[in-house]
């Protein structure tokens, strides 16, 4: 899984996943992260592919804090947008627990956080 491995570094056309490669990238990570639990992963995997998805989780966050300012004070989106913001922010600090089976279920409610953003900052552009 070459393409998840955490020693790469993202390149700073990536930090903002606005192109189609970098959302293709961002769901084949999250595709990755929530397969099937009946046989887990070795648990260097899961560490690699938590450090990949809080990679792409800080610029979404940015991006969506700027998403969420399109809304009025009031608005009901905004509210359900600032408790994603929330989650994404709480994902992001958390760590992996303290073996495979709770790093496992921390990979898969960060996976869930990073697709989360992903349809709410691209929802209205249509992606």
């Amino acid at each position: 899984m070459d393409a998840t491995r955490a020693d790469q570094q993202p390149l700073p056309d990536q930090l903002r996943p606005t192109g189609t490669d970098g959302i293709d990238q961002i769901q084949a990570d999250i595709t990755a992260a929530l397969r099937s639990t009946i046989v887990l992963p070795p648990y260097d995997e899961v560490l690699g592919l938590i450090d990949t998805l809080k990679g792409h989780l800080g610029p979404l966050i940015e991006q969506a804090e700027e998403h969420v300012q399109e809304h009025r004070p009031g608005e009901v989106a905004r509210y359900r947008e600032h408790a994603q913001i929330d989650n994404a922010q709480f994902q992001l600090r958390a760590g992996p627990g303290e073996g495979l089976v709770s790093a496992a279920r921390r990979l898969q409610a960060l996976a869930r956080s990073v697709q989360q953003l992903l349809r709410q900052i691209h929802h209205e552009q249509g992606a």
